[in-house]
């Protein structure tokens, strides 16, 4: 009995610590531009992730201020967490130490200078700055294609074939980053299925020539990660499965890919 009760007390206390580093994992970054197309779709996609216990930050950068409005998002969020781009003295708070960038409303604007490199506003700068670290960036693109349906409804569809064929051109180059573009109604999907996947193929050995190998604990660690480098394996994990803030920057610094099921 004794034995049991120690046992217990155990249990108790790993299951408080895996509460703990999910809470941590769960940290994201949310950058509002002007883009009006898809707001109230992705603004209930939002509440959803925090509903499952996400930690946000929302930024608005100076065209979401006047387009979307900070009341209305701290209203629909019920949250104060909302920083306007004039509030803003530096990013570095809203890049370190987080899972996931989300832009729920990517203009055509800052979707092109990204793509094209170039970051002279506070949505580009922090949109580079993610690229550069490996941090899972989520879009929605219902305000930046141009093949959007709500455009020809709006008689926004007048625009030549060489226009829209250089503006999706500009799309696939973000894709190409590693940017996951989607409709702003799958956005809560996304942001789950993809923060914790790290597909990014560079420098490591073809994938025919790796072996996939299932681990079922529950919780990944960065010795975990640093054995899976050295074996040239690719990690199979549940969906339950937690990655200690360890593993998680091991995983981008090594770029060991980890699949979920």
């Amino acid at each position: 009995m004794k034995d049991l009760n120690a046992e217990e007390w155990l249990n108790s206390i790993v299951e408080e610590v895996l509460k703990r580093l999910q809470k941590r994992m769960k940290r994201a970054t949310v950058l509002f531009t002007g883009g009006a197309i898809g707001f109230p779709e992705a603004l209930q996609q939002i509440k959803l992730l925090q509903d499952n216990g996400w930690d946000l930050n929302i930024l608005l950068s100076n065209s979401a201020e006047y387009v979307l409005t900070p009341h209305l998002i701290k209203e629909q969020l019920g949250t104060s967490r909302v920083y306007v781009e004039k509030e803003i003295k530096e990013l570095s708070s809203f890049y370190e130490g987080v899972s996931a960038f989300i832009v729920p409303t990517l203009t055509l604007n800052t979707a092109v200078k990204i793509a094209l490199g170039i970051a002279d506003t506070m949505a580009t700068n922090l949109a580079s700055n993610m690229i550069m670290q490996g941090i899972p960036f989520i879009a929605a693109k219902d305000s930046c294609d141009l093949q959007n349906p709500i455009r020809s409804d709006l008689g926004l569809n007048k625009a030549p074939k060489a226009y829209l064929d250089k503006m999706g051109e500009h799309l696939r180059t973000l894709e190409s980053y590693g940017v996951k573009l989607v409709d702003a109604k799958n956005l809560y999907q996304a942001v789950q299925m993809n923060v914790f996947t790290f597909s990014n193929q560079k420098n490591q050995a073809p994938e025919s020539n790796k072996q996939i190998y299932e681990d079922k604990k529950k919780v990944l660690t960065r010795n975990d990660i640093v054995e899976a480098r050295q074996k040239e394996m690719i990690l199979k994990i549940p969906s339950t499965t937690i990655l200690s803030p360890l593993a998680l920057e091991a995983a981008r610094e090594l770029r060991v890919k980890i699949i979920r099921e």
